[in-house]
């Protein structure tokens, strides 16, 4: 009988695609898994683990032995997100990339650094076809982009789609188990996601004054009985005192609560209890398509053609640079999404009132995106990976 494949994750932000992987893969008996994670005690006590356990060995990524430990356990593959092991941990890298998105343009300046972790973790260039890694994308257009503007040879790049969408189609529990770990939001209310990346810096301040929009939009959801989930990045990534005003401005509400990717890691359970979702093109979006429920794209500049500020992280820092245009941003122009897209505040309100009144507004929008896009969204993308890498790792 063949032993099952031995798999180590490295993972960031353990969530969304690779947590969808990850608890796939425990119950396949074709692996032997092993998780390294950040805060392993954190996620251990989210609700998603409680309701959704991940059931193999799980290691805490900065304790002392981990490395130790994992040389023992002797994995052939090393799945990984967004960041790479200092040291080679396998022979075989599967790369898990942390969301499709619209952010560029991941050319090979910016994805400097990540071939030069591939060549030291495989021994060989990403750039020419290499036998020892792997490449996963969401679906035709990431493929093409990751050859023709990343860089990577197509030898190296496989076009399985999103794990974390067979979750979010067949969920395993309900709406209204989910809600019951929302306490602090009333239980018999529509509710909307507000879901924000930080590369802009304040969402909305490109309308206005941002806290007072903010309050604004609040005002109008409660005024259409909906509560409100906002969901922000890691707060390290904010400036301290508009994050006070920000959860103080939440505080006062009783029909809203404010959660960080650094603290409340998990995203599932946010998608499946929300009717909507708003965001100023986060790749979380790309997910809640396979919902069919309605999207809000706010476009998160005054103008196309005008300068802005651009955030990024680099060496523990947010670091802050003027861009000519928002051309530079886009690997895929924001007019290519799958639900209704706002350029005002009155917009916003407008698309509010609409998603809350036709629940179905979306779904062929999010359907002809992810038939253009992605690659099938049919609940089966886990065994698909799991095939792949069965496949790729199977070299002799």
């Amino acid at each position: 009988m063949t032993k099952p494949l031995k798999v180590v994750f490295w993972t960031t932000t353990f969530q969304a695609d690779v947590l969808a992987l990850a608890r796939h893969v425990c119950t396949d008996a074709r692996f032997d898994p092993l998780v390294v994670l950040e805060d392993k005690d954190a996620f251990l006590s989210e609700p998603i683990q409680q309701l959704l356990p991940v059931t193999c060995p799980m290691l805490d990524r900065d304790a002392a032995d981990t490395l130790k430990r994992i040389k023992a356990f002797d994995p052939r593959v090393t799945i990984v997100d967004n960041h790479f092991p200092e040291k080679k941990l396998s022979p075989f890298l599967f790369v898990l990339w942390h969301g499709l998105g619209w952010k560029g343009p991941n050319d090979i300046k910016e994805f400097a650094s990540v071939h030069k972790n591939i060549k030291k973790l495989t021994g060989a260039s990403s750039m020419a076809p290499n036998k020892h890694f792997l490449w996963q994308c969401f679906g035709p257009t990431d493929l093409e982009h990751r050859h023709s503007v990343s860089g990577f040879a197509r030898e190296n790049l496989a076009s399985l789609g999103s794990a974390f969408t067979d979750e979010l189609l067949s969920p395993g529990l309900s709406r209204a188990q989910a809600l019951q770990h929302y306490p602090d939001l009333p239980q018999d209310k529509k509710v909307a996601l507000i879901a924000l990346t930080w590369h802009y810096g304040k969402a909305f301040s490109h309308w206005g004054d941002d806290l007072a929009i903010f309050e604004r939009v609040l005002d109008h959801l409660s005024s259409r009985g909906c509560s409100t989930i906002l969901r922000m990045h890691d707060r390290k990534r904010f400036d301290p005192a508009y994050l006070r005003d920000l959860e103080a401005l939440v505080a006062r509400r009783d029909d809203a609560i404010i959660k960080f990717k650094d603290r409340d890691r998990d995203s599932m359970l946010d998608l499946l209890v929300s009717d909507l979702m708003v965001s100023n093109f986060s790749s979380i979006l790309n997910y809640y398509y396979a919902t069919g429920k309605p999207s809000i794209h706010v476009y998160p500049v005054g103008s196309a053609s005008e300068a802005f500020l651009w955030r990024t992280w680099k060496r523990g820092k947010v670091r802050v640079t003027t861009v000519p245009t928002a051309d530079y941003v886009w690997k895929l122009p924001p007019e290519e999404n799958g639900g209704l897209m706002v350029r005002t505040l009155q917009e916003l309100l407008d698309a509010f009132d609409l998603a809350l009144s036709k629940p179905d507004c979306c779904v062929e929008a999010s359907r002809t995106y992810i038939d253009r896009h992605m690659a099938p969204v049919d609940g089966h993308t886990c065994e698909r990976i799991c095939n792949r890498i069965l496949e790729f790792q199977d070299i002799g």
